[in-house]
């Protein structure tokens, strides 16, 4: 049995004035983000989408800021989307469920973002945010339908009907993670200028190198 008077007695602090190094802190997310540490190659066009996306959210810390959260979960399904369609794991239903499960985040960053722009006291910025944020949805309905017949092509890559289908859906997930960046960057733009009574709470939290804390 555990004895308290069996423990180790503490190491001494070390010496000098310098406290030691602090080490990195803790990722936000889980360990899916490990699909972005390297940069795709040019044959991976879905994945480098994503991985722009992704570059642009994780300079912000997700917490307390629902929007940042929303944009980097898409960003992470469309890594998975691009998987999916390059053949790499996964099912048909699979690839449809993916495609699913983007349109419903788009439609969360879209209400997101909306709600922001109703308390936006700058009229320029508010109309900004509003016109990038609503062509989202419709990218996402699109992204969906598109997975749907490029489901339907697996296992029979090469076709010229399956060339075009992946040529359809690389386009569309350029244009939905490139409305998302917009939206992300003018999100933050609006919320310097929210009403002071607004029950909106997004901080912008800009997240610093480990090196730096």
């Amino acid at each position: 049995m555990y004895n308290d008077d069996m423990a180790p007695p503490r190491p001494p602090l070390p010496g000098g004035d310098m406290p030691p190094p602090r080490p990195p802190p803790p990722a936000e997310t889980d360990d899916e983000d490990d699909m972005f540490l390297h940069a795709p190659g040019a044959n991976q066009p879905i994945m480098m989408a994503a991985h722009g996306l992704h570059q642009e959210v994780k300079q912000w810390s997700s917490k307390d800021n629902d929007i940042i959260a929303a944009a980097k979960k898409m960003a992470l399904l469309m890594g998975r989307l691009s998987q999916l369609v390059r053949g790499e794991g996964g099912t048909k239903r699979d690839l449809i469920a993916c495609a699913k499960a983007i349109a419903e985040a788009s439609e969360e960053v879209t209400r997101l973002a909306k709600e922001l722009a109703r308390e936006c006291t700058d009229k320029r910025m508010r109309t900004n945010l509003l016109q990038v944020c609503e062509r989202i949805p419709t990218i996402g309905t699109q992204l969906k339908i598109l997975s749907t017949v490029k489901a339907t092509m697996l296992g029979a890559q090469g076709s010229e009907e399956d060339q075009e289908a992946t040529d359809m859906l690389v386009g569309n997930a350029q244009n939905l993670m490139q409305s998302v960046k917009e939206t992300v960057r003018a999100a933050e733009s609006a919320s310097i200028k929210i009403r002071t009574d607004a029950g909106i709470r997004l901080r912008w939290v800009r997240k610093q190198p480990w090196y730096r804390y």
